[in-house]
Order: structure tokens, then sequence, then C-alpha cells
């Protein structure tokens, strides 16, 4: 049902969420005695539990309506019952004509975005424990996102909705519908306006005809006091899409901008880890954390783009790894299939291995400062001013090794080198100055080096936390990697920086950070009324865009979709006291045992 009452409304934001249903069950077995020898055996007290799927919500929702409108927005959004809880309208910044108009959870910097975006971008406290949304932070929603009077030409709006998924993976769906379209009367500056762009009046209120209308552009009809007849629908712009860093900043990736992606890898010894058992040493096969980089890297790399935005420059990708030492694997390179290949060669190093057998002690130590400099390196000596550039750090642990320039026959430093020192190190000095170091100083040395490449260049620095969850000095790997990423897009200078749990695909997530690097996807775009006619039927989400077919979101983690409207400046009176509303839904489906998932939009429109 919509509130016919909400002049221009997303008027009731619907959440289905989808359960395979399994009922509980108990059953016992019991033996008889025979006389004189008798024996009995139970299996008692067996239960069967159904698991659950439980979709929660939250979101941000922005206007930019013009100063002086904060009384009469607090009216419309304070103390409805239909509408938040506890909603409190705000100016931000004061004078602007910006307001956020409500933001769940609320966090304590309302309404400045930085703690929510934090939070929906896995928020990690200073400790480096999760500080993320929790359960019971959330909403199940069924409620206006938008419900603004007297909207002006200029106007915009923005809403980014993240969604969270408990206990089970789910595929997800997204669907919408323009339910009024309404004319609310015609007065005389808007009556000129329509004889003067050649409307015609008719006494049809068929949603349907001005469906048909809309996509010819010489049925030009309204209906002065029916549902449909109005023109604002068609005169509003909208975009929806994946907002993959939840920062409700649509970002396009400046298509016509190639990228340099120097990729810096952990190969330290707990590389070779197996995934979900970190107490079992498996190597570099199927199941290591090194396989499970390896995948990730070619799925980037097969998604690099040539001739990017008719430029005639491809996208390129190398390769550092770093242990107790950085060394380049391979530079950086537009050849897919030869990227590929050297990526299919990548190893980690076994713990406490020599390399050479003469070396002071093993070097599959974890020095991530010295992953940073051969980042830095590789993309001062080969990147080109033609290409954007980009270093994405990928480290399972907190750092434990430096260099010690002391060490180095002929250094005149001491302590962490400098950039200069270090790049007159021959791989030997390297071995010579490395350094297990302790977290504490290794950490420190780590963030001196992400200063100062923040400092001397504008290199974009993106890491990942790959099963931190598993490993020893957890809060301190944490902090470490937010510590060293680059602020992302806007003010709000949230870090790049992504969890990438054990259990969940590694490419879901580099496809995730490929979506900034590359630009952000758009479900749909166009009209109000083309934007909802593309949801009516039901869009599903996909976690992964490197494969083929819908993926499922996995359980746990934060992703975003962006929704923005506005109204051009050049639309006239014609649109005056018309008014629009319209859903957004969401729906989850479990992913296990269904092979076949079915789109709830089709089957509700069909």
């Amino acid at each position: 049902m919509t509130d016919n009452n909400d002049t221009f409304g997303l008027s009731r934001r619907k959440i289905l969420a989808g359960i395979g249903a399994v009922g509980a069950a108990s059953a016992g077995a019991g033996l008889g005695t025979t006389a004189y020898f008798s024996d009995s055996e139970s299996f008692t007290d067996n239960t069967l539990t159904a698991g659950e799927l439980d979709l929660k919500m939250d979101y941000r929702i922005t206007y930019d309506g013009g100063p002086g409108r904060l009384e009469e927005l607090q009216v419309l959004y304070d103390d409805d019952p239909n509408y938040n809880d506890d909603v409190q309208v705000m100016e931000f910044p004061e004078g602007s004509g910006n307001y956020v108009l409500d933001q769940v959870p609320r966090r304590g910097g309302f309404p400045d975005p930085v703690e929510w975006i934090e939070a929906a971008n896995v928020g990690i406290d200073d400790d480096g424990d999760f500080a993320g949304f929790e359960r019971e932070e959330l909403t199940d929603a069924g409620f206006p996102l938008f419900k603004l009077e007297d909207v002006k030409p200029g106007d915009y709006g923005e809403a980014t909705i993240s969604f969270h998924l408990f206990d089970n993976p789910a595929y997800m769906w997204m669907g919408g519908s323009l339910n009024r379209n309404a004319n609310n009367g015609v007065n005389s500056p808007e009556q000129a306006a329509l004889d003067a762009a050649g409307y015609e009046e008719t006494s049809s209120d068929d949603p349907d005809d001005f469906a048909a209308w809309a996509d010819d552009p010489d049925a030009l009809y309204y209906n002065v006091d029916g549902d449909w007849g109005g023109q604002l629908a068609d005169a509003i712009e909208a975009r929806v899409w994946y907002d993959d860093n939840c920062n409700n900043i649509y970002e396009d990736g400046s298509e016509g901008e190639p990228v340099d992606i120097a990729l810096v890898v952990d190969v330290s010894g707990s590389m070779t880890y197996e995934i979900g058992n970190p107490d079992n040493t498996i190597g570099q096969g199927p199941g290591s954390r090194i396989a499970a980089a390896r995948e990730a890297a070619i799925e980037l790399a097969n998604n690099l783009r040539q001739d990017v935005g008719g430029s005639g420059i491809d996208d390129r990708l190398g390769v550092v790894t770093f242990g107790g030492i950085d060394e380049e694997e391979f530079g950086l390179s537009s050849n897919v299939s030869q990227i590929v290949s050297d990526l299919d060669d990548l190893e980690s190093y076994e713990v406490g291995q020599d390399d050479p057998p003469d070396a002071p002690f093993g070097i599959s130590g974890t020095n991530i400062g010295a992953g940073l400099y051969g980042g830095r390196f590789m993309l001062d000596d080969q990147g080109s001013s033609d290409r954007r550039p980009v270093m994405i750090v990928l480290g399972d642990g907190a750092p434990t090794w430096s260099y010690e320039s002391g060490q180095v026959s002929g250094s005149a430093e001491t302590g962490f080198p400098s950039y200069t020192e270090w790049q007159s190190w021959s791989r030997n000095d390297k071995l010579d100055a490395m350094n297990d170091t302790g977290v504490s100083q290794a950490q420190s040395d780590t963030f001196d080096v992400a200063d100062e490449i923040k400092a001397d260049t504008d290199y974009e620095i993106i890491t990942i936390g790959f099963g931190l969850e598993e490993v020893s000095n957890t809060g301190a790997a944490r902090v470490t990697l937010v510590e060293i990423a680059s602020p992302g897009a806007g003010d709000d200078g949230v870090k790049l920086f992504f969890e990438s749990p054990a259990n969940v695909d590694l490419v879901s997530i580099f496809a995730q950070i490929a979506q900034i690097i590359f630009g952000e996807r758009v479900i749909a775009e166009g009209s109000l009324r083309d934007v909802l006619e593309t949801l009516s039927g039901g869009v599903a989400l996909d976690s992964n865009p490197f494969t083929e077919g819908q993926e499922c979101y996995p359980a746990l983690l934060t992703r975003c979709v962006g929704f923005e409207w506005w109204l051009p400046t050049d639309v006239g009176n014609e649109v005056q006291t018309d008014s629009v509303e319209f859903d957004i839904d969401f729906y989850a489906e479990q992913c296990r045992h269904n092979e076949n998932p079915q789109n709830p939009f089709e089957q509700q429109t069909a």
C-alpha cells in the first residue's frame, strides 16, 4: 500500500526476506531388554534446528533543497507514525541548504557522514576490533525514504542503502514500482506551460496509457485530477548503482582514464596456511591462502580494460611481493595472457624458509613497509602520466619484520631506510637488512612509509585484510592496513580498506575493489519512470561481476546500493503541483540447495 498523503514519496520500501523452511525434528531410538542378559544404548534428544535468513537494512538519506527549509522538513519527518522512530532532520553544514533527512543507524557523529560510512565499510576501532553496524541497530524498513513537498528545479536527493544478511548467504534482487504520477489539479502557470508545449488533456487515467505515451515524443497528454496524468515522473532524472564503498557518491571511475595497478601481495609463511584451518600448513596448492590470492589476482587481470574510453591506452598490472623482503615478480603490463601465466607461478615462502641458504635466518616474515616501497618504485619507474596510479596491498597479518639500514655494509643511515637509500640496495643488501623487529616497531615503520608515499605522490593505496580473524595480532593487522590506506572519494576521509574474512571468496572482494578503480556499475538510469520500469521487473544483484551469472552475497558483509534523483534546472512550470509516489524493494533468497533461484518480481508481474 502507498500513503497518498506523501506528495513526493518513496512511500513504502518493502523488505521481502525469503527463507527455505526446514522443520524442527527430533527422534529417539532404544533397544529393549531380554531375560538375564540385558543391554541398552540410546541416541537421545536428537534435534534439528532450522537456520535463518534475515535481511536487515540501513541507510543514509540526503537532500539538497536550498537553505531555509529545515523547520519545514522537520515537520514532514518528525513524529510521523509511519516513519522511522526518533527521526532527526539536520542541515549539514549549517546554512548550506543540504539536509540529512535521516540516517540509520545514527552514530555519534551524526549528521557528519564519516562514522556511518566507516561502519558501512567494515569499521575498525582503535584496537582493531570491528566497529561496523550491529544487528540491533539495523531496520526492517517499511517506511518512506523521501517524502518531500515543494520540490523545485535544481533539487537533488540521494539515499545509500546497505543490506546485511544474517546466518546464510543469499541471492539478492532489487525491485521497484511507480505507484502514482499525478497533476493534482492545474494552476494557471502550469496550464500555460502545458499548452505552450503542446500537451492535450485526456480523460484517461490508465497508467499503461501514460507509460506508452511517455515513450512517444509526439504523444503529449495530461489528466487534471487523476493519479497518472502528471509530468513529474518523466521530468525527474534518476540513477541506481552499486555504491561499492558506501560513500553516497556515484563514481564513474573516470571512464576515459586508464589505470596502472601495482598489486602488492603478502607471501609470508602464513599464506601457505589452509583457509579455515590456519594450524594446517598445506603449501601452495588449492585451499591455501596463496592459492586464493592467485585466483583473485587472475580475475582482476582478466578484467583489465583495453582502449579505455577510446583513448587507445590499456590498463596495466604488475606484481610486487613481500615477506621478509620485497621483490618485483613482474612489471606493469597490459598483456593479460602473459600476466595470467605469471600469476599462475606466484608462490609464498614456506615458514622458516632460507633463501639463499646462507641467509642469516628465514625470510618468511611480514615486512609490509618493504612491500609499500616496492609498489611505489614500480609506479615511479614504470608508471605513466596518462594512467591513474593505484596500489592494492593484500596482507594476511600484522607487520613483524622491518629493514634495519645499519645492517647494510656502507649504509650511512640507521633505522628503516629512506626511499632513496632503499633504491640503492641490492637483493643481498635487503637480505642483510631484514630484521625481526616485532609488531610495534614494524608497524611504526610501515606507517612512516605510507605517510611518505602519500606526501610525495598522488598514488591511491587500497588495502585488503585477508583472513585476519584466523591469525595472531588480528587487531594490529587491521589497524595497520586501515592506517596505510588512502582516503576514498569525497570529503569524509574514510579509508579504502576492505576486510576479506577467510570464509568469503577473495575474488568477490577484488571485484568490489575493481568497481572503485574501473567505475561503479549502474543498475538503472534515465527518467524516474525509466528507472522504476527497469526495477519493476526485478534486477538480480550480483556480488561478483567477474563471473558469469548471479553470485550469492555472503552473510555478514555490508554491501551498498545508491539511489539518486534530481529535477533538472531546465524543467518549467509544467510540473507545478505534480507529485510522484514509488516503492523500492529488496528481496533475499537462500543460496544453499537452490540451484535455480527465481526472480520474485517477475512472478509478481507475470
